[in-house]
C-alpha cells in the first residue's frame, strides 16, 4: 500500500503525523534530498516538501519528477516565494497566460 510523506523541518511537518503521513525530518538541502530518496524507497506515492527546501534542490526535484512515483508537491509558504512561483508557472502552462498575478 502506498504512503504519503512530508519532507521538511521537524517543527513544520510534525503535525502531519496526526493525519497519518510519514514525516521525514530535513533541515537542509542534503537532508531533504536524502529524505526524498528514502520516501521513494518507502513506497510513498506523494511526497510533500516545504517550499524553502524545494527551492534549494529544485533541479533534483525536476529530475525525480520525470518518474511516475512519487509525485512531489511543494507546500507553499509566505517566506520563500518559491511556492508562489511554482503556482504561477503551472497556471501559465495550463492556461497559456498569467491570469492570477497578471504580471
Amino acid at each position: 500500500m502506498y504512503k504519503i510523506g512530508v519532507v521538511g523541518p521537524r517543527s513544520q511537518v510534525l503535525s502531519f503525523m496526526a493525519a497519518g503521513f510519514t514525516v521525514y525530518d530535513a533541515s537542509d538541502a542534503r537532508e531533504a534530498l536524502a529524505a526524498l530518496k528514502k520516501g521513494k524507497s518507502d513506497d510513498c506515492a506523494i511526497l510533500y516538501i516545504t517550499a524553502a527546501l524545494a527551492g534549494e534542490i529544485e533541479e533534483e526535484i525536476a529530475r525525480m519528477s520525470g518518474s511516475t512515483l512519487p509525485a512531489i508537491v511543494t507546500l507553499p509558504d509566505l517566506d520563500s516565494g518559491y511556492g508562489t512561483a511554482q503556482l504561477k508557472r503551472a497556471v501559465e502552462r495550463a492556461v497559456g497566460a498569467d491570469i492570477i498575478f497578471k504580471e
